[in-house]
């Protein structure tokens, strides 16, 4: 069948093309996509660098949630008309990204929502979620150990999140930005042994040098990657959350002297990562996690190129972009 699908051709370029979707065959679902989440990955892929991992062009979009509507015989547990978060595949796989009008995917590769759901669509987003989930699972945070959160975007919010229901003695949020760490600051309100401390680039934070136990680090940034090494401790847990695109030099010899613990924290070092999709979707239903306040920019699929710029650019307060698939063009 035939479907509609944004492809990235290259720096600053996209394109929606009618494509050819396979049928589902018994162990899949055809879903028709309700909305997707602008990723990291995709704001890279629309300014050109993501050439060095995949020749242009490709297709995008990975943070997808739809309803089922066709389903093999052998789709366990999936009914037509369930919404269903859909699961990531590498880029040429069978059954395509998620930045389309439809997509297939094995049965077990989408996690069935609950319903019905106060929570509206475009904030719905359940793989960054999943992703946080990850995260704090390997973090080895500890009942009352000092935790530092370096990075207060999109990402570190839904960190932040989480972080409220860990059992760590005391917080401090780090970033640059004054208006996203006001942000910050309203979702730990009422938080006791909560910090939230504005950086200067260069500048060290006078009296949190060495101090924490674990450090998660959600910026994506050379100086954020910087800071985070100076907070820690010895013996601590320095969590690298976000992803850095360029070699970066480190001090190996502080790593053996000071027992670190350096952890690179993607879905790919998880074998089990789909499996913290539900678990993801549970924390959502539950208000535990949520995307209120954070998505900022939605915009119907024929106008995702604005909604991209935006991302791209910073511009507008951009926070999180969601694409819809409704019937505008």
């Amino acid at each position: 069948m035939k479907t509609e699908a944004l492809w990235y051709l290259g720096k600053r370029n996209i394109e929606i093309k009618s494509v050819e979707i396979p049928e589902p065959e018994a162990h899949e679902v055809l879903v028709e996509m309700e909305a997707c989440g602008v990723c990291g990955w995709d704001i890279l892929a629309y300014s050109g660098g993501f050439g060095q991992f995949h020749a242009y062009p490709f297709r995008a979009g990975h943070e997808g949630i739809g309803r089922v509507i066709r389903r093999g015989s052998l789709a366990s547990g999936i009914q037509i008309g369930q919404r269903v978060a859909c699961h990531e595949l590498p880029i040429d796989e069978r059954g395509g990204g998620l930045m389309a009008r439809h997509a297939v995917r094995p049965w077990n590769k989408v996690s069935v929502m609950p319903e019905p759901s106060a929570i509206p669509v475009e904030k719905w987003i359940v793989e960054p979620v999943a992703c946080v989930v990850n995260g704090i699972m390997y973090s080895g945070i500890q009942p009352g150990d000092s935790v530092a959160l370096v990075g207060a975007g999109y990402m570190g919010m839904l960190m932040l999140q989480a972080l409220r229901r860990t059992l760590a003695g005391k917080v401090t949020v780090f970033e640059p930005d004054g208006r996203r760490l006001e942000l910050a600051r309203k979702s730990g309100s009422g938080m006791g042994g909560w910090d939230f401390v504005q950086t200067v680039p260069g500048e060290s934070p006078a009296g949190h040098i060495r101090s924490c136990d674990v450090v998660i680090e959600t910026a994506g940034s050379d100086p954020a990657l910087e800071l985070a090494f100076k907070l820690a401790r010895p013996y601590a847990i320095i969590e690298n959350f976000a992803w850095h695109h360029h070699r970066h030099e480190f001090d190996l010899e502080r790593w053996h002297v000071d027992g670190l613990r350096i952890l690179n924290i993607q879905p790919q070092m998880n074998p089990s990562f789909d499996e913290l999709f539900p678990r993801a979707i549970a924390l959502m239903a539950a208000g535990a996690i949520s995307n209120e306040g954070l998505v900022t920019h939605v915009a119907p699929f024929g106008k995702a190129e604005g909604l991209y710029a935006a991302a791209l650019d910073r511009t507008g307060g951009y926070i999180k972009g969601v694409i819809e698939f409704g019937t505008e063009r």
